[in-house]
């Protein structure tokens, strides 16, 4: 089982559509995003990667809301 800190991952993916919504020069950034986002979703591909995330959101929100 993964231990995912909901918090940071809703900040990366944030992060990730801010730098490229915007066409920032921060590449760097963008790549350690991408990378990070990978390692909490076990995706080496960071569309993939990015994709996991969102859905791991979308059902942490699910049960959250679940369990209020």
């Amino acid at each position: 089982m993964r231990l995912i800190n909901y918090h940071v991952l809703r900040d990366l993916v944030h992060e990730h559509r801010r730098l490229t919504r915007n066409g920032t020069a921060e590449a760097a950034r963008l790549d350690d995003i991408s990378y990070t986002l990978g390692v909490y979703t076990g995706h080496r591909d960071p569309a993939a990667a990015l994709r996991e995330a969102r859905r791991l959101l979308r059902t942490h929100d699910a049960e959250y809301r679940r369990a209020a």
